[in-house]
């Protein structure tokens, strides 16, 4: 009867036979290998004598160990996996500019800008979405660039308020996130004129800075 030889114990390029697996069904013997980088395989003796196989597979990608790509700096390969349809790949650990450890395949390595971790992502998105919808420094710049009282409006001003409490105009802007008063008044036409004050420093300076311009409006 033909003796085998036993491989335990040799390496073949970056694989250490660790042990023999279970033989195919055609009677090929395998054989379970641990890699230099970390991993396990199970490997065909025929493919480690013939020396198709050197590796568990890692040679052949890129090393992105001390890479900073997009806001995460590889750390090195992790003990965790992702899926891939029904194949699994090793993740990479990373530390984002945030100071989060997140863990990546190397396909999402690729792209700078979605290179983070969720919650950066997520913000990300955010910012993103503000921004299309015309957002600049927490302003929505089509809501100042036309000061056309909207069909809520009641006084026919945007801003301009009648607070029945005290039985007068009050004229209000909001620029940037807050919300500024420029006063109170007995008569209409001052709250008016106080708004529209405001509008030019406010609103026409950051719009002129953003290649825009307040549009006039007829009142009614």
């Amino acid at each position: 009867m033909r003796q085998w030889p036993d491989l335990t114990g040799q390496r073949f390029g970056m694989l250490v036979v660790t042990a023999q697996a279970e033989s195919t069904a055609t009677g090929q013997r395998r054989w379970v290998c641990r890699c230099d980088c970390g991993n396990e395989r199970i490997v065909m003796g025929s493919n480690l004598k013939r020396g198709t196989t050197v590796s568990c597979g890692c040679k052949r990608y890129k090393n992105l160990e001390g890479q900073k790509i997009g806001k995460l700096t590889v750390i090195g390969r992790s003990d965790k996996y992702g899926s891939r349809g029904k194949r699994k790949t090793q993740l990479w650990e990373c530390k984002c500019e945030c100071g989060a450890i997140t863990y990546k395949a190397t396909d999402t390595l690729t792209n700078p800008d979605i290179s983070m971790c969720q919650d950066c992502a997520n913000k990300y998105a955010a910012s993103k979405a503000r921004a299309n919808a015309g957002f600049k420094d927490g302003t929505q710049l089509t809501k100042i660039v036309d000061m056309t009282p909207t069909a809520a409006n009641t006084s026919g001003v945007r801003g301009v308020y009648y607070e029945k409490k005290i039985n007068k105009w009050r004229a209000r802007l909001r620029f940037k996130g807050k919300t500024m008063s420029f006063g109170t008044f007995t008569r209409f036409e001052d709250a008016v004129f106080a708004r529209k004050e405001a509008e030019k420093i406010y609103f026409g300076e950051f719009l002129e800075a953003n290649g825009l311009e307040l549009k006039e409006y007829n009142e009614e």
